[in-house]
């Protein structure tokens, strides 16, 4: 049971950087550019990292981290495939839809950022809101580079 909206944020933000992690790992079968591959790759990893990370900190506060919906994860990655197939434009449809993904990642650590969190939490929801920042310029580097 949580305890309070803090450790509710702090878990949705755990799914997120899980559920980026999933995307950019799917995303490399559509793609056979080497460039793509190596920055989906990497930001698997880094979301992954983060995700581990911060399962540890909902752990320190006494609670569990929860488990990924396998059904919502199925329907994302289908709402993803069709966007990129409809689209004329599929790697710009792409990038830019993990931008948007990754702004969701933000925006969920800047709103933890304004509650009370040990030190240690607020240092990594900082270090992770600057890593996104970071992606989301290589991700729109990438949609213009050919």
């Amino acid at each position: 049971m949580w305890l309070d909206d803090r450790e509710v944020m702090l878990d949705e933000i755990v799914l997120t950087c899980t559920h980026l992690e999933r995307d950019y790992l799917s995303l490399l079968k559509l793609t056979e550019e080497p460039m793509l591959t190596h920055l989906f790759t990497e930001l698997a990893n880094q979301h992954g990292d983060w995700a581990e990370q911060l399962e540890s900190h909902i752990r320190e506060m006494g609670e569990l981290p929860s488990e990924l919906d396998p059904e919502r994860q199925a329907v994302e990655e289908l709402i993803t495939y069709a966007k990129a197939a409809l689209s004329s434009h599929e790697r710009h449809t792409i990038l830019k839809n993990q931008k948007e993904k990754e702004e969701k990642l933000k925006l969920l650590a800047r709103g933890l950022l304004k509650q009370k969190t040990p030190d240690s939490t607020q240092f990594l929801l900082r270090y992770i809101e600057k890593g996104v920042e970071k992606n989301q310029s290589r991700l729109l580097a990438a949609r213009f580079r050919s």
